[in-house]
């Protein structure tokens, strides 16, 4: 089958660019109950057939590459297409990767204080703060680690 690049299918079926397959199909099945008839009874042919050939597109795993590649890579609204592996594009994993990194120094930096109000000591020493760096330095550089797997 081919496609038409110019159409954005995941505006057309209203799912997320990294949307599973699960979620395409329903929301296929969705719409088109929303339609309340079948075209041959009455519905609106012209919107069944976009909608039928978006779902088309995007329920084909290899479709649906081909599609995002065509598209250059990007799909609809700023998205970041999904990667054959299932993973995704370099740019949201950089981001999740960062978050994940200052998640863990919150949860660190948290810790220390708490650790610090139980020692009923309210000003955290030098020692206590260059441990802390040290903990934080070895958690960043395992959590790159895991995000590049």
């Amino acid at each position: 089958m081919r496609f038409r690049p110019e159409i954005d299918y995941y505006e057309i079926l209203q799912v997320h660019p990294r949307a599973s397959q699960e979620m395409v199909k329903k929301a296929y099945r969705t719409l088109m109950g929303e339609m309340g008839a079948h075209p041959d009874l009455g519905g609106d042919e012209e919107r069944a057939k976009l909608i039928n050939e978006a779902y088309a597109v995007l329920g084909d795993p290899d479709l649906r590459g081909a599609y995002d590649r065509a598209r250059g890579g990007q799909a609809a609204r700023g998205g970041f297409a999904p990667t054959p592996a299932g993973g995704r594009g370099g740019e949201p994993d950089q981001v999740a990767a960062f978050l994940r990194k200052l998640m863990l120094s919150a949860a660190v930096i948290a810790a220390g204080m708490v650790l610090a109000r139980l020692l009923e000591n309210p000003v955290l020493s030098l020692a206590d703060l260059a441990a802390m760096v040290g903990v934080l330095l070895r958690i960043w550089s395992q959590v790159a680690v895991l995000g590049g797997r």
